[in-house]
């Protein structure tokens, strides 16, 4: 079996899909990606053969840039057809069985579609993709003759990465709910006297998290924790104030930080936010972007009792407020231990390996 993944440079999406692809390769497949050029890094890091889209818009999460125009950049690849004929191009001199698109560029998918066995990759809530579909987005692509939602009518399998009994989704839409993809081997956190908080706002970067982040150290100043930031690579750190119970680090496995950790305060990207709760710890939630996935996250942990969801340009005292009722409430805790549990009785990545080995297998 050959499989071709169509990756966009998006952050968060790029584990799971790597994960999903490290489940085939474990099953004999051969797999291949092609994709944003800023994605090669972590692809080949992983052992993948990979190759940059020849025509189209490249695309760079962690460049720096104002809200409207990251908004625009994610438009304009959304609407790339040249990313499908690349894409094509590639399955056919690559003979591939089944092509993995990422949900990103759904102006491509009806071309693959036509052409390929084809799987969509959504990597957050399907709800994510409706109202991406609902709003300004899916006008504009409805505009230029893209259907945002094109998926659904493609014939195409639609695997989402997340628990059907999380996500909000409107109606009954023909998608397959494999789970939460796991990042490592989560365990139930163990929490330490001196609670552990980790601090982390995504690899993408957003306009205002600098500010988010000196907000939220401020916050930690005077509580009695231990506060560990991940920065990524899309907030310049040089000159933040940082309180002495606060460490930075450009990069850590969050895994090792998590099996200890009391409560993690996140952007709500989705990615992040199920691997704290597959740990069964709770979050603060602040969204960097208020025109994805992000505040819709929170507000699915904060109805299930497991974290509080924030404004993005919340204050340090309200921060401060939000992270002690989730330290000493335990039922926050609890929650978050509830929802772990379910998450880690199966992995996504290989319910996402098993349905698309089946379809491969159906059209041998």
């Amino acid at each position: 079996m050959r499989v071709l993944f169509a990756v966009a440079d998006g952050g968060g999406n790029i584990p799971p899909q790597l994960a999903v692809a490290r489940a085939l390769r474990a099953r004999g497949a051969e797999v291949e990606f092609i994709g944003h050029a800023a994605v090669r890094r972590k692809v080949e890091a992983d052992g993948f053969p990979f190759e940059s889209f020849r025509t189209g818009r490249q695309m760079e999460a962690t460049t720096q840039r104002p809200l409207l125009a990251l908004t625009a950049d994610f438009a304009r690849t959304a609407m790339d057809r040249a990313i499908g004929r690349d894409v094509v191009a590639a399955a056919q001199r690559l003979q591939t069985d089944v092509v993995v698109v990422d949900m990103l560029f759904p102006a491509a998918i009806t071309e693959v579609a036509a052409h390929r066995q084809t799987v969509v990759f959504v990597h957050c809530f399907y709800r994510a993709a409706q109202d991406l579909a609902a709003g300004p987005m899916g006008r504009l692509l409805w505009v230029r003759g893209i259907d945002p939602l094109a998926a659904e009518r493609s014939g195409a399998l639609q695997i989402v990465s997340a628990r059907a009994d999380l996500d909000p989704m409107l109606g009954a839409p023909d998608v397959r709910h494999v789970g939460v993809v796991w990042q490592g081997a989560p365990v139930a956190s163990t929490p330490q006297r001196v609670p552990r908080i980790l601090v982390s706002l995504s690899t993408c970067a957003f306009a205002g998290q600098r500010q988010m982040l000196q907000n939220i150290v401020d916050a930690l100043a005077p509580l009695a924790v231990e506060a560990i930031v991940t920065a990524g690579p899309g907030i310049d750190t040089t000159g933040l104030r940082l309180p002495d119970n606060t460490s930075i680090h450009a990069w850590l496995d969050h895994d090792e930080v998590l099996a200890t950790t009391s409560l993690v305060v996140g952007h709500g990207g989705h990615g992040t936010s199920m691997r704290a709760l597959s740990f069964g710890v709770p979050l603060v939630i602040m969204p960097a972007n208020a025109l994805i996935d992000q505040k819709r996250v929170g507000a699915v942990i904060q109805q299930h009792g497991a974290g509080l969801l924030l404004r993005k340009h919340s204050r340090p005292a309200r921060i401060r407020a939000a992270i002690d009722t989730v330290l000493t409430d335990p039922a926050y805790r609890e929650s978050a231990g509830r929802l772990g549990d379910r998450i880690r009785e199966r992995d996504g990545a290989q319910v996402a390996a098993d349905a698309i080995s089946e379809l491969a297998g159906a059209q041998t």
